[in-house]
């Protein structure tokens, strides 16, 4: 007799959305309660959001805050081995675990920590780990020299990773990066055999083969997504350019207003973080939203000619460029995105390298120069073509539960 699923539960850090792994485990959360799965969820915030009562969701609170704003010294142990969250799912399991409970990770590295993969072992088997980025094979999570600002090929914790200084803060913290790193790889221990390492692309693959992953035991289903509008944006009536996302060093902000202006073009920027400040002073002329919601950000971008990528790292899936191109809005992203070849294939934007804020500019010129009638094909095109490059959300569940299916057979 098949074994159905008769749980699943999600492990994460927050529980209220501050990026896009959050805002995916927040979506997950109602497409399992639409398929009537019942869903527990460990997490290592308060776990204040009123979403899980509306939903009838059992939740299990560590209630600690996110590590950088606690007890310095308390970080630095906390984030290598919290015990106390490693605690709490091993009580979970001891006391609820089923032969039909789905366990399903997703962000750990700012709260829970490696700890809780210590009780997972045991469980290992009916466990998926969701790699929204690359802590679980890289110590700073996304295979890149941030001092140098350049793609890291190096295998992890080898030599010359030890040796290369490549954390955004300083060599002290890259140090205690590698710490966690090894509590982490002996936490899942080389021959646990773990449910499924899900990938959000394709290409991550190879960065996990180098930490020493099995070919086996990676497996990619992109994330889902959602234009912002239905209709498609009439870009070839509009001549202003958008920044979506964080407001942060790594995700190139700076370079793209720096460009903007280089270029003589305005750029509307949604969004904030740590530069936001900085930036509305030293860039006056500029339009600043701040943070908003998705149905807002689909009103704003009624003005869009284009949207920018400007990431000075390699990301694995930009859930906002392909909302954006699927709203009929055409792409300048960074050559490093995962995304950029079927970028160039679909014929719905172009790449430059964005560090370059002379390249970036041209870029710029390039797209407010077309024609009326070249911009509105590209824009036709993204509207009809873009969303292949992600899952809907009905496809991400059914897959998702597709997996669950077979590791509890």
């Amino acid at each position: 007799m098949t074994q159905p699923v008769e749980r699943v539960v999600i492990i994460n850090d927050f529980s209220i959305a501050r990026g896009g792994a959050t805002t995916l485990v927040l979506l997950l959360l109602r497409l399992l309660r639409s398929r009537d799965v019942p869903v527990t969820l460990i997490v290592g915030d308060e776990g204040k959001n009123p979403l899980f009562t509306e939903l009838g969701i059992d939740v299990v609170r560590l209630g600690q805050k996110e590590l950088l704003k606690g007890n310095p010294l308390r970080t630095m142990v906390n984030g290598i081995d919290n015990t106390s969250a490693g605690a709490l799912v091993g009580d979970w399991i001891d006391n609820n675990d089923t032969p039909g409970t789905i366990y399903h990770v997703h962000i750990w590295s700012q709260i829970l920590s490696p700890a809780i993969f210590v009780p997972l072992r045991r469980v290992a088997e009916r466990t998926l780990i969701h790699a929204h980025d690359s802590f679980h094979a890289c110590p700073n999570g996304a295979y890149m020299n941030y001092p140098k600002e350049t793609q890291c090929t190096l295998v992890p914790l080898g030599g010359s990773c030890l040796a290369t200084h490549c954390d955004r803060r300083s060599y002290a913290h890259k140090l205690w990066r590698v710490l966690r790193q090894a509590r982490l790889f002996a936490a899942m221990g080389k021959e646990i055999p773990w449910g499924r390492f899900l990938l959000i692309h394709e290409k991550m693959t190879d960065g996990f083969k180098r930490a020493g992953y099995s070919q086996e035991s990676l497996h990619a289903i992109r994330n889902p997504a959602s234009p912002f509008v239905d209709c498609r944006v009439r870009v070839e009536d509009n001549s202003n350019y958008f920044y979506i996302g964080r407001l942060e060093q790594e995700k190139g902000p700076q370079d793209a207003l720096a460009a903007a202006r280089l270029a003589g073009v305005t750029l509307e920027v949604v969004g904030d973080g740590p530069l936001g400040e900085a930036l509305k002073t030293q860039y006056p002329e500029m339009i600043f939203h701040g943070w908003r919601q998705a149905d807002e950000i689909g009103k704003l971008i009624a003005t869009a000619r284009e949207l920018v990528i400007p990431s000075r790292l390699p990301e694995p899936f930009g859930l906002v460029a392909v909302e954006a191109a699927a709203s009929g809005i055409p792409l300048i992203l960074t050559e490093m995105a995962f995304l950029a070849d079927e970028v160039i294939e679909y014929g719905i934007g172009i790449t430059c390298n964005t560090q370059n804020v002379a390249l970036f500019a041209e870029a710029l010129r390039d797209m407010s120069g077309r024609t009326g009638d070249e911009i509105r094909q590209m824009s036709e095109r993204a509207h009809a073509r873009a969303i292949a490059m992600a899952n809907t959300p009905d496809s991400w569940a059914d897959r998702l539960m597709e997996t669950y299916t077979n590791l509890v057979q």
